[in-house]
């Protein structure tokens, strides 16, 4: 009995073990398996970065390409052969992860290139690569993800020859990019992020501009234009009778451009006051083409263009303005339009009054004092339009036409 129960027991530990080496196998495979689901989704999902949007998205996005889900492509265009038609010349969205809400994804790639029709904004930012008189750039960070951050370049060019395809004739691009970006959030977008970003910008432009024939030379061979301070050597303090002292010039042009210009100065508060002190800011914009027509829209959508209700303010029994503290500076604006070498262009000029308030809690300005402000932002202009390096005689403007005063103020 006892040489029957040691034959059952070795027998049970054969099976036992025979068991435990075929459970082993089994999890081996099982993660050598893993292991290979997750080297071939990351080979597809790098090779799907490649072959996207035109084979235009950089290799550095290769880092925000996962192990554990497949990239969601959509794409469209007029220039991409056999995918589905759209009103953009190139339309592309690659997305990774993402949770089951589908709220937003782990990190996206949005690439827009379409021809303008009418109207623009100015791409706003600093771009950080060199780009030609003709073309402008900007970049910026996204402020609607929940997670993580996203860097974005935008640019507007030309295409001379015209943009096939469209239901009306344009010569003008707007290119748009959307990238993510490793920043713990929108305000901490370091340079090298925007540099890229601005790269792709060009890259995406170039594309569209040799595959339409635009007959423009590439933006990635751009030098960095000459600069520009005399742009806005017009904006002086002394010739325009403002007070003498410390004046700050902070938006003013470094480069010209010949769809737009921005010059600006105000007093350096840090000076004190001044006892001459009746002009506090000026400055001066221009949009030529298709930012003419999207700047006017702009500021009439809020009411400040001549002719509208909010133009003008009421005024007390004697024509007199109470200003109360804090935030209601008056600003008027002053309006008028030319011809261009950019095409049709409206010239924006505005002048902040000082209102002194160290001993007082409001400010009345009677109406002979307001006489002067208007005079103020008309000597401005003057000036502006006048000036041998000034952005309006750089840009050849004539036929110039005086539209009207805005008197544009909070309360």
């Amino acid at each position: 009995m006892p040489r029957v129960r040691a034959v059952r027991r070795r027998t049970w530990l054969v099976v036992a073990g025979v068991a435990v080496l075929a459970l082993a196998a089994t999890g081996t495979g099982i993660a050598v398996s893993q292991s290979q689901g997750r080297d071939e989704r990351i080979a597809a999902n790098r090779d799907q970065l490649d072959r996207a949007c035109a084979g235009l998205l950089p290799e550095e996005l290769s880092s925000f390409v996962p192990d554990d889900s497949e990239g969601v492509l959509d794409e469209y265009g007029t220039l991409l052969t056999s995918r589905q038609q759209s009103r953009a010349l190139l339309d592309c969205t690659l997305s990774w992860g993402g949770d089951a809400g589908g709220l937003e994804p782990d990190a996206q790639v949005r690439v827009r290139a379409e021809a303008v029709l009418g109207k623009a904004q100015a791409p706003a930012g600093d771009f950080e690569l060199p780009l030609p008189s003709g073309t402008l750039g900007g970049t910026g960070s996204s402020e609607d993800r929940l997670d993580g951050s996203q860097v974005s370049a935008t640019l507007l060019t030309e295409c001379p020859k015209g943009l096939s395809g469209r239901v009306r004739p344009s010569k003008d691009l707007l290119v748009s990019v959307d990238l993510p970006s490793h920043a713990d959030s929108e305000y901490d977008i370091p340079k090298s992020d925007r540099l890229l970003a601005s790269r792709t910008a060009v890259r995406v432009a170039d594309w569209v501009s040799r595959e339409q024939g635009c007959g423009t030379e590439p933006l990635a061979d751009a030098e960095k234009p000459r600069s520009a301070d005399a742009l806005c050597d017009w904006l002086s303090p002394k010739p325009l009778k403002f007070a003498r002292g410390t004046w700050r010039f902070d938006e003013n042009d470094t480069a010209y451009s010949e769809r737009a210009g921005a010059c600006g100065g105000q007093w350096d508060d840090a000076a004190g006051w001044a006892d001459d002190l009746k002009v506090k800011a000026a400055g001066a914009e221009s949009w030529s083409g298709v930012l003419a027509a999207g700047a006017y829209e702009r500021f009439s959508g809020s009411g400040h263009v001549p002719g509208t209700e909010q133009s003008r303010h009421e005024r007390g029994p004697e024509g007199q303005l109470t200003f109360g503290m804090p935030g209601d500076d008056p600003l008027l604006a002053l309006w008028a339009r030319s011809v261009c070498d950019g095409g049709p262009t409206f010239h924006r000029v505005t002048v902040t009054p000082a209102l002194d308030f160290r001993h007082q809690d409001e400010v009345v300005v009677d109406k002979k004092e307001w006489r002067r402000i208007p005079a103020d932002a008309r000597a401005v202009l003057d000036r502006y339009l006048a000036a041998d390096d000034g952005w309006p005689r750089r840009s050849h403007c004539r036929d110039t036409q005086i539209m009207g005063e805005v008197e544009q103020w909070q309360g």
